[in-house]
């Protein structure tokens, strides 16, 4: 159920409602119910506030429903639609390919948030009329007497609702990831500049400023007799500051991993082996020498040239009083049968075939065809590390060139898919 359950599609997009709003929603109910209900209509208050609690689920629903509509309509694949109680996830295959579509895809969340705040204000308009005007405590004090008990629950319903999607409209705009406003400012320098990862860099880091000026100020209103409401301010400018850091790091990261080479990343480990020598020759001189848990790259090479890989564990299969018979010919893989990649070959390329083939390493192959080098899996992380100053430890890319894949929490393998279909 992608961790939600199933309630239709839109669009041909399966819609999921996620279980994390159930709870939210008896709270959300309960709160309006007390808060605003219960002195209108006491027996029936907790029904009131449990429609106001559907409604402002729907209000997070329509925006979300809103972001994944046009994100189809702009060419970027969605697998699903999953309403989550902080914000809604839309499942996306790949990323807008253009500033346009980004800002498309960015502003029709708030665009619908100020449509329903719209929509709201004129309900309470059409159920109340002129009274609500102005709009403050004191006017909705006073609806009671001039409209009745019932019209003035449907009118507070409704003006809850417009609030709400105004205030979520307005915040939202802030030009700041992770806010929708961020991908519109990162729409923005992207088609000055050119390039989309100067474009994430800059509202990546108007995130970060306005996550800390967040923070300050939460420490400001603690210390000035609020510490419930600095605690909170400094807790929501924290969540900017690490939710922009995340934009910041991916960035970076994708950043590197289209920069880096093959040439770059490939290392000398594999060793060169005369083809003509005999089975024996080869056992007694490289197998039998090796450590126990070594796993050599051999290459087989003759008369100045680079013939394939030494399929060494075939040599099982031969029996060994043919060893000596044998040239290591018979244990040779030729080229044109395995996957190779060139000097300039992204290492988002590399981490792909990898993957997709479950390969141990990638040979590295010269324009004229000779063996220029190998890249496994600590190689790609090394580089990693090389480039973007990780600091991470010999031991640790040791481990990974044992253990022959990538660690999940570096989610390498999801981001070069990406950065692969986003080059189609």
């Amino acid at each position: 159920m992608r961790g939600g359950i199933r309630i239709g599609s839109i669009s041909g997009i399966p819609l999921y409602i996620d279980s994390s709003w159930f709870f939210p929603l008896v709270l959300l109910a309960i709160y309006f119910s007390v808060a605003t209900y219960a002195r209108l209509s006491p027996s029936f208050s907790l029904g009131y506030g449990a429609i106001t609690a559907i409604l402002f689920l729907l209000s997070i629903s329509f925006n979300k429903i809103a972001r994944a509509v046009i994100s189809k309509a702009r060419g970027v694949e969605i697998n699903s639609i999953n309403i989550q109680f902080m914000g809604g996830a839309n499942t996306f295959e790949q990323e807008a390919q253009d500033p346009f579509s980004v800002f498309s895809i960015a502003i029709s969340g708030p665009l619908v948030n100020l449509f329903l705040s719209v929509i709201g204000f004129t309900v309470a308009w059409l159920i109340a009329g002129d009274v609500i005007f102005p709009i403050n405590q004191k006017t909705i004090e006073a609806l009671p007497k001039s409209i009745g008990d019932i019209r003035t629950i449907w009118t507070m319903n409704a003006l809850i609702i417009a609030q709400i999607n105004l205030i979520f409209g307005v915040f939202s705009l802030i030009p700041a990831l992770p806010f929708e406003g961020g991908h519109i400012l990162k729409a923005a320098v992207w088609k000055l500049t050119g390039d989309r990862f100067i474009g994430i860099r800059w509202a990546a880091r108007s995130g970060q400023f306005c996550g800390i000026l967040t923070m300050i100020l939460g420490g400001l209103v603690s210390f000035s007799g609020s510490p419930i409401g600095g605690i909170f301010l400094i807790f929501i400018g924290w969540f900017l500051f690490g939710n922009a850091g995340g934009y910041l790091y991916l960035n970076n990261l994708q950043q590197a991993l289209l920069d880096i080479n093959a040439e770059t990343a490939m290392t000398r480990d594999f060793r060169l082996v005369d083809s003509e020598i005999s089975l024996r020759e080869f056992a007694d001189k490289f197998l039998l020498m090796e450590e126990k848990d070594a796993n050599p790259i051999y290459i087989a090479s003759s008369n100045g040239r680079d013939r394939g890989i030494i399929s060494a564990g075939a040599i099982r299969n031969i029996d060994s009083s043919e060893w000596q018979s044998k040239s290591l010919q018979s244990l040779i893989k030729p080229f044109d049968e395995i996957d190779t990649v060139d000097l300039k070959t992204r290492i988002s390329s590399v981490v792909n075939l990898l993957e997709q083939k479950q390969l141990r390493y990638v040979i590295v192959r010269s324009p004229v065809g000779s063996v220029a080098g190998v890249i496994d899996h600590g190689d790609i992380i090394k580089a990693l590390d090389f480039k973007l100053l990780w600091r991470i430890p010999s031991e640790y890319v040791k481990q990974i060139k044992a253990d022959g894949k990538f660690p999940a929490n570096f989610r390498l393998v999801e981001i070069c898919e990406q950065l692969e279909t986003s080059k189609q």
